[in-house]
């Protein structure tokens, strides 16, 4: 009974134990998981720079909306470049969060009276705190911005369509203790000569341009320069839109079906002349056929006349028919 009992004893031990290694494995083999799934997101998170991307397309939306021209200095670049990229920058960012219904309207001219403060800050977060501000109303060639002194802020038009491109982050590196972002450009559908939508605006970069960043205080990286990329963008046949007319004009589309049709009409005019020439010729040439008969019947007279060899048969026949000829007039 004693020794039973010590084996009942030894064999619950063992059980437990056996459970006790059993959870512990089990637990073992969920943390094992656990840190693989984050070192996976770790280094998935090192090499997804997608954020990084986008609060640097946001930077530099304003520049590219209005194409601006490249310069290796800030201070030579007119003020109201930047002032105006500043302006649209922040409009769009508002769009971008959904807050632009939150400002204020103009009640005589309906335009969105934006602050001055969020264009100096603006300013200071792309350029640099040392970037002079200024205020006051100025002008560009796309528009003209009023400053409201009193309500100190500007007057924006805001408008369906207003920049030229839309900017697309390619790539991003560091080199001699600098940032050059490479960033595409995408024409929107309104980039024409003519500034008339265009169905078949390309999807693609159409060009690329190198922003170039140094750092400054507080080790924030400031815009100090724009280059032409090396980036060079793929030539492909597909790749050019045709040209398209106008989506407001049903009336060019309209006249295009009918030079189309007056086109057709034509074509199938001169098709069936062409059937009916040789019908002519045709005419024509049986027309000298007939005309041949009394040559050839002259030519055998001028050979009944001659002196040709083995025709004296037929000359006397001729002869004899003449005299009958002339006894029955005389009859």
């Amino acid at each position: 009974m004693a020794n039973s009992r010590e084996e009942q004893l030894r064999n619950s031990r063992r059980l437990a134990r056996q459970i006790l290694g059993a959870v512990a494995l089990v637990l073992v083999v969920i943390g094992l998981f656990t840190v693989l799934n984050w070192c996976v997101g770790a280094l998935r998170a090192a090499l997804d720079d997608s954020d990084r991307r986008e609060r640097f397309a946001d930077r530099v939306y304003g520049l590219v909306m209005f194409d601006v021209l490249p310069f290796d200095d800030v201070s030579q670049v007119d003020s109201t470049v930047f002032r105006q990229a500043a302006i649209w920058g922040t409009v769009y960012q508002a769009q971008k969060d959904g807050t632009l219904d939150d400002y204020e309207r103009d009640t005589e001219t309906g335009s969105l009276i934006l602050p001055q403060l969020e264009i100096d800050t603006y300013l200071t977060n792309l350029l640099g705190p040392d970037y002079p501000l200024e205020e006051g109303s100025f002008e560009t060639e796309e528009f003209i911005y009023n400053y409201d002194s009193d309500r100190q802020g500007y007057l924006v038009p805001v408008t369906g369509a207003v920049g030229l491109y839309t900017p697309e982050v390619e790539k991003i590196w560091t080199q001699s203790g600098k940032t050059y972002v490479t960033v595409g450009y995408i024409p929107t559908i309104s980039n024409s000569a003519s500034g008339e939508l265009s169905l078949t605006a390309p999807t693609e970069p159409t060009k690329y341009m190198d922003f170039v960043f140094s750092r400054g205080e507080n080790r924030q990286w400031y815009l100090t320069a724009l280059q032409e990329s090396e980036m060079q963008v793929e030539t492909q046949a597909s790749a050019t839109p045709a040209p398209t007319s106008s989506v407001d004009d049903p009336q060019a589309l309209v006249q295009n079906q009918l030079d189309s049709t007056m086109t057709d009409a034509a074509g199938a005019g001169d098709a069936s002349s062409s059937e009916l020439t040789p019908e002519e010729e045709t005419t024509e040439g049986d027309t000298p056929t007939d005309e041949t008969t009394p040559a050839e019947d002259g030519t055998g007279e001028e050979n009944t006349d001659g002196s040709g060899e083995g025709d004296t048969g037929d000359t006397s026949d001729s002869t004899t028919d003449e005299p009958a000829t002339s006894t029955a007039t005389s009859d």
